[in-house]
């Protein structure tokens, strides 16, 4: 009984098939009847093309001996005994049968891809702008001259500092919580005890500007730093008597 349903499954497939290629080979044929002429070049090529299209038609059929094979087939005995497997598709499945989907994917894929020239894409822009404004502190406020420490070009400071000027801010007494006690607080971090550059800049007047901002800058990647930080950065830096300043050109570095 089982045989003869597995023969009578195959012919009602290959019947179908044979119904659906010749539905399409109607259809395409039917689509030659065009109301002008064409080329005899042309002509061949479209034939061309619906012949290959003919061929293919059943590619994507299901085959009756795949289907039917008892070789494949699943007996209640060997279940148990059977391992299954699951694919792993690297889109979603609602994605898998979407092309503007799978487009949105591949865009995702290649820019994210791309994402650590993006960033110093975007981060070039700021750090033109720190640079101009540190440039236009170079010739600003008092200097004492002298000997200078020699910070590395890849700081972006338009020149070197004076060993003089960072040891008058270094000697500066005041801890970084009174300097934020006492400073002015421009938002809002730095009413949360944050150390900001202008408490900094305040708790040093007299000093050399570019030099204050350096010192900053080396206690903090930003405007703002947490107090914390800023004071263990700032006595290891203290801490250091090296003639270059060997620590504090280090920690400046480190945060550009």
């Amino acid at each position: 009984f089982e045989s003869l349903s597995a023969a009578f499954s195959r012919s009602s497939i290959k019947r179908e098939n044979r119904i659906q290629q010749s539905n399409i080979k109607q259809s395409l044929l039917s689509a030659l009847c065009l109301p002008f002429p064409l080329p005899n070049m042309f002509l061949w090529l479209v034939l061309a093309v619906l012949a290959h299209l003919l061929s293919i038609t059943n590619g994507f059929a299901p085959q009756p001996s795949t289907l039917f094979n008892p070789s494949t087939r699943i007996r209640p005995s060997s279940l148990s005994d059977t391992s299954t497997t699951s694919t792993l598709n690297a889109l979603p499945d609602y994605a898998t049968g979407d092309i503007e989907a799978a487009r949105g994917f591949f865009y995702i894929w290649f820019f994210g891809g791309s994402g650590g020239v993006g960033v110093a894409l975007r981060q070039f822009p700021q750090q033109y702008a720190n640079f101009k404004k540190l440039s236009a502190m170079s010739d600003d406020g008092p200097t004492l001259g002298g000997p200078t420490v020699g910070i590395s070009p890849f700081c972006l400071y338009p020149r070197d500092l004076s060993k003089a000027d960072i040891d008058k801010v270094l000697r500066n007494k005041l801890t970084v919580e009174e300097m934020v006690k006492k400073g002015p607080k421009p938002n809002y971090l730095s009413e949360k005890g944050y150390l900001c550059y202008p408490s900094f800049l305040d708790a040093n007047k007299g000093c050399n500007p570019l030099t204050v901002r350096a010192i900053f800058d080396a206690l903090s990647t930003g405007d703002n730093v947490s107090p914390d930080v800023a004071q263990v950065k700032l006595d290891k830096i203290k801490q250091d008597m090296s003639d270059d300043r060997s620590v504090f050109k280090s920690e400046l570095l480190k945060t550009k």
